[in-house]
């Protein structure tokens, strides 16, 4: 039988070579926080062309919003054609914006209509109205909506609500690409500097956008996010603790395999969060409100495998009473790694192709994360968990002064005789 354990500080040091790096990164770096934990806002935007997330990102310079990212993305979905943009020649009141919708929903039923009012040029006080319209069962042709909107009522002026001014379409366009443009900043942005954007972008020759998804996160609630993060992972290592000493309450010690567990879970963490620090630095990668679920899938999965391994040598601790702790701790590894392996490897082929196929953002972050840690997870199971349970018992590393060493003599027969004598009583 290969001894898995007689390599068990080349298992801890392969770990501490993982962990350092992230861990001395986090230190200096930090983690790269996303609005969900720092406040400010998300918006999704669909450009009617192509627009790239650089072109995007130094428009958006002069506003100055803080931990400015675009992350570009497409959605299969979407068909472009069947978002329209009408730009009118100057901005309109309420009625002639239920006008327009009354004469694109009277022939194409079940479509949105929604008016925006965009600045000429940014900070200027003179508006044009802009119309998106979503919803087409059938990409209808450009020159069908002029036709459509060919007269229109007039609108009051700004300035006098009796004075009228005529109302033309300015320009019709479709959409010709299915993109996706999502700014995440830590500054709040209201609806007005949505319409900024919009102009920012005309401006420099861009596309119209369309507002797919405004969402808002203020300091406080950021604040709280963070809390209950923090408490959820201490929760649940808490409960799991508690739950493997009772778990495992017949053995002597029990309570080193909730405290082994635990360091095993902690490992786990430790691995995800420190690479998540550095791909923050270095490759701008935000953690948000997912990461912390994906974290917590990470410690739930570590400990159901840890937990396996953990009741094969309880269940060989009453069986094979004639070797010492080591060997049996061995014999119960070699037992179960191959349902380890198995069991991981299905979970991990599948959240590979999920990370190699989806876009950048939120989803993609998230299961690069489960493949991480499930990962570790796994290595943890069976090359750390175990390991520190038979250093314990040998007194190693400093767990002399855990009560280490002193009770390695301790008669396995006992225990047997015990059990037996409970399943007889």
């Amino acid at each position: 039988m290969f001894n898995l354990v007689k390599y068990r500080y080349a298992f801890l040091i392969l770990s501490l070579v993982v962990i350092v790096p992230g861990f001395i990164s986090l230190i200096f770096f930090h983690l790269n926080v996303g609005i969900d934990f720092l406040g400010g806002a998300n918006i999704e935007l669909r450009p009617q062309q192509a627009l790239t997330a650089v072109q995007l990102t130094n428009v958006l310079k002069p506003l100055n919003l803080g931990d400015l990212q675009v992350v570009p993305g497409s959605s299969t979905s979407l068909t472009p054609n069947k978002t329209i943009w009408i730009r009118l020649d100057t901005q309109v009141d309420n009625t002639v914006s239920t006008a327009i919708a009354k004469d694109i929903q009277g022939k194409y039923a079940g479509t949105s209509v929604l008016p925006r009012d965009i600045p000429t040029a940014p900070g200027s006080k003179t508006f044009y109205t802009l119309v998106v319209v979503t919803g087409f069962q059938t990409a209808p042709a450009v020159s069908d909506i002029q036709t459509l909107l060919n007269k229109l009522p007039n609108t009051t002026t700004a300035a006098s609500k009796t004075a009228t001014t005529p109302v033309k379409v300015q320009e019709v366009k479709s959409g010709s690409v299915p993109d996706l443009l999502t700014i995440q900043t830590t500054t709040t942005l209201q609806t007005s500097d949505i319409a900024t954007i919009q102009a920012r972008v005309s401006q420099a020759g861009g596309p119209y956008l369309y507002l797919v998804s405004n969402s808002t996160v203020g300091p406080a609630v950021a604040q709280q996010t963070t809390l209950y993060a923090i408490s959820a992972v201490i929760a649940a290592s808490l409960f799991i603790l508690l739950y493997i000493w009772f778990s495992f309450r017949k053995l002597p010690r029990a309570y080193r395999y909730g405290a082994c567990a635990i360091l095993a879970m902690l490992h786990d963490v430790l691995v995800v969060v420190g690479i998540f620090s550095i791909l923050g630095k270095f490759f701008g990668i935000q953690i948000d409100a997912l990461f912390i679920t994906a974290l917590l899938t990470i410690v739930g999965f570590s400990v159901h495998d840890t937990i396996v391994v953990f009741d094969r040598i309880r269940e060989n601790l009453l069986r094979r009473t004639s070797e010492s702790f080591e060997q049996v701790v061995n014999a119960s590894l070699v037992q179960t790694m191959a349902r380890s392996l198995n069991t991981s490897l299905t979970v991990l082929f599948t959240l590979l192709a999920l990370a190699l196929f989806t876009g950048a953002g939120s989803v993609h972050n998230f299961t690069l994360a489960l493949l991480i840690g499930i990962f570790s997870g796994t290595y943890s199971s069976i090359f750390n968990a175990s390991m520190l349970l038979v250093m314990w018992d040998k007194g190693e590393i400093g767990f002399q002064f855990l009560g280490g060493g002193n009770d390695r003599d301790t008669s396995r027969k006992v225990i047997r005789d015990r059990e037996l004598a409970r399943a007889r009583g």
